[in-house]
Parts: C-alpha cells; structure tokens; sequence
C-alpha cells in the first residue's frame, strides 16, 4: 500500500513537467549569435488575445508571431492574472511557447495589462515607467538586448493613449526618456508600438508624432505609402539597412476568414541590418 502511496506521490510530482513537455516541447536556452547582423523585428498589439472573432487563443498569437519568425518583439496590451485572459500570465506563456527571453511592465498593478518585449537574446537592462495620461493608464519600456559581445541593442516598447489623451503631451514626455539614452548610448535604437497615430508622410512635421523623427527613422519610409502600417510603427536609429517592411494582413495563405487573426490589430514587421 505505501508503494502504491509512492508512486502515486511520484507521479503526481512530474505532471506539471510532463505538461509543460507536451505544450512547449523540451527547449533549450535561447543562444547568443556571434555572427549574425540582420534581424527582424515585429510589434504586436495582441488585444488580450482576444481575436478577430472574439474568441481568446494564445496559441493563435503565437502562430500569427511565428509566420514572420521575428528576433524580437514589442507587445502592447499584454495581460498579467486578469479575468480577460483567465488568469494566464501572457508574456510567460508566450515566451515560453516561442523559447525567447522576456520583460513585461503593467501599466497599473503587477495583476494587470501592459507592454513587453520577447527577445531570442539576452535581455541586460530592462526597466518600464508610467506615461502621463488622463483615462486608462499608459507605459513605455527600455530594454538592453545584447546580440552578442560587439552589438547591443537599446530598444524600447510603447502604447500610446486614444484621441481622448493629451498624445502631444505624450509624445514629448516620451522623447525627454529617450534623449538622455542617444546621450549616453551609441547602441543601434529601436523603438516600436502601438502609438495610436497616424504619421502625415507627405507633411511629416504636422503629425503629432514629429517629435520621434529627430531621432529616428520610420522603416515604413522603405515600402510605398499605401502599404505602411496605419498606428503600429517600428522606428530605428544606428542601423545598417532597412531590408524588410511589411504588415502582416494574411496569417493564413488563402484562407479569408477572422479566425486567422489573433488580435484586433496585425503585426508590423522590419528587417535590418546593424553594423
């Protein structure tokens, strides 16, 4: 009988493992590469996971983020222990569905929503703060990803409040954040999100957004205007080459259908090349 006990004990004690092998499979540590100088990007707006026919599914998210096979990602409404998202820590979940290295910051307390970064390198800095806002609270993030021992990367994740906001306000409290950063820093930057603008490409210094530009370029500026994304911008500093932009408006090849979608919004991805 306590044999029996035993095993049963014993069992009990390796369900979460065998679980977890059967969800995530056995992975390994993401690796550093030594080599490599083009990398692509993606910013995600994952609406809580709930997808273009109000369903949640978290592995949906994941599918619709590996169809571009990005190196690192920017994340905005992102879900912690809420009732949305049953409970479910997302950036966790999708971190170790897709076996990359992860920061999350709440835009209230740590049982909330936010923004996060996934990265398949090493994450040496990460810090998150509040941005002014009058309604739903809104946050940026600054992370240090460090691709290998000659290239470190300085990248920032953001959300941006609705029309309801004061967003010029916004915009400049996040450009004095950044500016000490170029300052002290000569890492490639990168700062993406959902910023809830649209960027005037004929006249760009009467968008709200201007303010960016003087410090980086929109990798949209390397596709036709019609194909850029709307609200959902990568921005880059320091990089090499812009080899890649696109928004990714079909998940499934031939398959016209809202289930394909993971989230309200669609990804924006580019690809670039550093020194």
């Amino acid at each position: 009988m306590r044999k029996n006990h035993r095993i049963i004990l014993i069992f009990l004690f390796f369900i979460p493992l065998i679980f977890s092998i059967i969800m995530f499979g056995v992975s390994e540590t993401p690796v550093e590469s030594p080599t490599k100088n083009e990398f692509t990007f993606m910013t995600y707006n994952i609406h809580f996971g709930q997808g273009g026919d109000n369903l949640l599914n978290f592995e949906r998210l994941a599918q619709n983020i590996l169809v571009a096979e990005p190196d690192i990602i920017g994340l905005q409404e992102v879900e912690n222990g809420r009732m949305t998202t049953q409970g479910v820590d997302m950036t966790f979940w999708l971190a170790k569905r897709l076996n990359m290295y992860y920061y999350y910051y709440p835009a209230e307390s740590e049982h909330s929503f936010g923004c996060a970064l996934l990265s398949k390198y090493p994450i040496t800095f990460k810090m998150g703060e509040q941005i002014p806002s009058i309604s739903m609270r809104r946050v940026y993030i600054h992370c240090v990803v460090r691709i290998n021992s000659s290239l470190k990367l300085d990248v920032f994740v953001t959300h941006l409040g609705t029309s309801a906001e004061n967003l010029t306000r916004q915009v400049n409290f996040l450009v004095e954040k950044i500016e000490p950063v170029f300052t002290s820093s000569t890492k490639p930057k990168i700062l993406m999100g959902d910023f809830n603008l649209r960027v005037n490409w004929t006249h760009p210094e009467e968008s709200t957004i201007y303010p960016i530009h003087s410090y980086f370029n929109n990798t949209g500026i390397a596709v036709p205007v019609d194909q850029r994304a709307r609200i959902d911008h990568i921005y880059a500093s320091g990089y090499q080459e812009i080899v890649d932009y696109y928004v990714l408006r079909d998940m499934l090849p031939e398959v016209d259908t809202p289930a394909e979608f993971g989230s309200d919004h669609v990804p924006t991805v580019a690809t670039l090349t550093f020194p």
